[in-house]
């Protein structure tokens, strides 16, 4: 006899519960059911690289280059000839014809020829395959592939080119069309500071901005400033891969902007040296303050201007001193000098 513990309750012994028998067939047919064989012809896109906002693909391939996806054979004979069907959303779909020899189970990056339609803001970029061989493709589900992707920049022409390269870092700056010609490349050393400009009569089309430095001191500085003179763009070069800025050409986009504010603090040599580069977008207040925010150093900045303003604080005490810039009143800390050492007597 089962004795109940307090506070637990006992419901006996449990029963089986029979299933009959019509249930239980079609359930074991199913278990023993074999996996369904790979089809003969089984063309798939696996990925869109070009034009792409996932992160694994968007810095290094700007929307402005030509489209480029992968295929795969999921099938189990080769394939040498798969349709194409592409294109963004809202324009005209294209059609690309792949040939080649694809073997079961590999993978092929496609590039399809034709630059990519675009409307300002978000897109959506779609692929469609067509039977493969010319044979039916018994999986249609991995057949269509779609994503999104930010358009790029449009100016009008013609547009300056400013490039600001610093003292100690040697690099490069290319500006080149994607459909070939280069129109800037400058390669230099680390030496002297030195400003360049180019006047650019681009035709419409898309292009790619490359500035990449030895990470050995400041960055270089470049600028876009369209016809009106307003400021479209500012870019600082960086290490390694560096900074890529896509953008296209276009006859009717509007000549100008609204412009940008763009202040770049260099350091020169010697305690305390520096000097601001700054175009503003409008009429502002440049200044230098120390650490109870007493101004030492004001400089009004007049409006769409490329200006330089030599700072020297090699009379001040140690400490941290911030360069604040002033618009519609609001500040913004341009930058910070630190000094840590006494100043000579």
């Amino acid at each position: 006899m089962l004795r109940e513990r307090p506070g637990v309750r006992s419901f006996g012994a449990v029963k089986p519960v029979l299933l009959p028998v019509a249930v239980l067939l079609p359930l074991f047919a199913a278990a023993q059911k074999p996996a369904r064989k790979p089809a003969r012809f089984d063309a798939a896109v696996v990925a869109i690289i070009v034009p792409s906002d996932d992160p694994a693909h968007a810095a290094l391939n700007p929307a402005v280059q030509e489209p480029r996806i992968v295929l795969a054979n999921k099938g189990t004979e080769s394939l040498s000839g798969i349709s194409v069907r592409y294109g963004t959303v809202g324009f005209a779909p294209r059609m690309f014809a792949w040939t080649g020899r694809l073997a079961p189970g590999a993978t092929t990056e496609v590039k399809l020829t034709h630059l990519i339609d675009m409307r300002p803001g978000a897109n959506t970029f779609t692929v469609s395959l067509g039977d493969p061989n010319g044979r039916k493709d018994r999986n249609k589900a991995d057949n269509t592939l779609s994503g999104t992707f930010t358009s790029a920049d449009a100016w009008g022409s013609p547009l300056t080119v400013r490039m600001r390269v610093p003292a100690g870092n040697g690099g490069r700056i290319r500006l080149e069309s994607t459909r070939g010609p280069v129109h800037i490349d400058h390669a230099w050393k680390s030496g002297n500071d030195t400003v360049l400009s180019e006047t650019l009569r681009l035709p419409p089309g898309s292009y790619l901005l490359h500035a990449v430095d030895s990470g050995k001191a400041d960055a270089a500085s470049v600028r876009i400033i369209s016809a009106g003179a307003d400021l479209l763009k500012a870019v600082r070069s960086a290490p390694k891969e560096g900074t890529l800025y896509q953008f296209r050409v276009e006859t009717d986009a509007p000549l100008d902007a609204p412009s940008r504010t763009d202040a770049l603090l260099l350091m020169r040599p010697g305690r305390g040296m520096a000097l601001v580069d700054l175009f503003a977008a409008k009429s502002a207040r440049l200044s230098v303050k120390n650490g109870r925010g007493e101004v030492l150093m004001e400089w009004p900045v007049p409006e769409q201007l490329n200006k330089e303003y030599p700072i020297d604080l090699s009379a001040q005490p140690a400490g941290s001193y911030a360069i604040v810039l002033s618009e519609d009143g609001r500040e913004t800390q341009v930058g910070l000098i630190d000094l840590f050492d006494a100043a000579p007597r």
